[in-house]
C-alpha cells in the first residue's frame, strides 16, 4: 500500500524532473519498452515518471520478464532491435542482455543503486555514463529523487553514433549486501 512519504516522493521527483527538461518534450528514444519491479518504490517512481512522458512502461509481477518477454520484446526483436530500458533487480537486466545477444543488442547504459533500509543509496555508473551526461555525484545529490535522473537518461537515450564497448557482463556479478538493503539496475539495451 502507497502511503504518505511515497506520495510526496512522486510529487517531488515529478516537479523535480520537470524542471530537468523542456515541458512536454515527448520521450525521444524510440524505447520499445520500460520494465520496472514494481515491488520497489523507486523503481515505481521511475514508471510514472516515464508514463507521464508517454513512454510503454510494464511492471514486472516479482522481477518476472517471461511473459513479458514472450508476448512483446522477444515478437519486437525478432521483427527489428528495437531499444528496451528498466530500473529492476539484477536478474531482469542479465536475462534480458543475454537475450538480447542474439538480436545484435547490447546494454549501453547500466547503473547500480543500493537502496539502503534507511532510504540513503549508494550508485555506480557501469557503462554509458559520459553518453547520458550523468555522474554518480549528480545520483548523490538528487538524493531520493534519483529516479527522476536515470529517467531523464531513458527518456532521452539516442543511439551512439560511435561504437558502443561491448566487453565482458557486469550484469552477473552482484556485490555483497548489508542486512535489509537491496539492489537495483538501470538499463537501456539498444543496437550498437
Amino acid at each position: 500500500m502507497t502511503n504518505r512519504r511515497e506520495i510526496l516522493q512522486a510529487a517531488a521527483v515529478s516537479v523535480f524532473a520537470r524542471g530537468a527538461r523542456a515541458a512536454g518534450r515527448p520521450p525521444r528514444s524510440g524505447l520499445h519498452a520500460v520494465l520496472i519491479d514494481r515491488r520497489h518504490t523507486e523503481a515505481r517512481t521511475l514508471g510514472a515518471d516515464l508514463t507521464g512522458r508517454g513512454a510503454p512502461v510494464y511492471a514486472l509481477p516479482d522481477g518476472d520478464i517471461t511473459q513479458l518477454w514472450l508476448h512483446q520484446i522477444d515478437p519486437a526483436w525478432r521483427q527489428k532491435p528495437v531499444p528496451v530500458a528498466g530500473l529492476t533487480e539484477r536478474p531482469a537486466l542479465f536475462c534480458l542482455e543475454q537475450l538480447g545477444f542474439t538480436h545484435r543488442l547490447r546494454v549501453v547504459f547500466h547503473g547500480e543503486h543500493i537502496v539502503h533500509p534507511d532510504g540513503r543509496s549508494e550508485h555506480a555508473l557501469l557503462r554509458g555514463a559520459a553518453a547520458a551526461e550523468l555522474s554518480t555525484r549528480d545520483l548523490v545529490r538528487a538524493g531520493p529523487l534519483w529516479p527522476a535522473l536515470i529517467a531523464e537518461v531513458i527518456a532521452n537515450h539516442r543511439v551512439p553514433t560511435r561504437g558502443v564497448r561491448a566487453g565482458r557482463s557486469e550484469a552477473a556479478l552482484a556485490p555483497a549486501l548489508p542486512a535489509g538493503a537491496h539492489l537495483l539496475t538501470s538499463w537501456i539495451i539498444a543496437a550498437v
